[in-house]
């Protein structure tokens, strides 16, 4: 089952969804082309997403260094934070519109005594 990405335009997409063969198991092998069937091969990988875990590997072959050129983050579930620029877009109107809460700090004594 894949992230959805049309349906969360909030979130960031992983580097993974962006390859085209998907990551490659011990022996070599893709597991995209092996694990992809039906409908979801007729969608390019950065729209058909990945699985749960976040993969990145580089383009050394996996020979001698093959263990070491690539990690693994399982539940990787911290990539659905929504990206800065949807942030930026509420964040910055809420700072340019705060209240400026040292207007009245001077005769705030004034407006106290007059609680009952």
């Amino acid at each position: 089952m894949g992230f959805g990405w049309r349906q969360r335009a909030y979130c960031a997409p992983m580097p993974s969804c962006f390859s085209v063969e998907g990551p490659l198991d011990s022996s070599g092998a893709s597991l995209g082309a092996s694990a992809a069937s039906g409908s979801s091969s007729l969608l390019p990988a950065s729209v058909r997403g990945s699985s749960e875990t976040f993969s990145v590997s580089t383009s050394l072959s996996q020979g001698l260094l093959g263990c070491m050129n690539s990690s693994t983050l399982p539940n990787s579930d911290i990539f659905f934070l929504p990206k800065p620029s949807n942030l930026l877009r509420w964040g910055l109107p809420v700072l340019v519109f705060l209240p400026n809460l040292t207007l009245f700090t001077r005769s705030w004594p004034f407006y106290a005594s007059k609680a009952s």
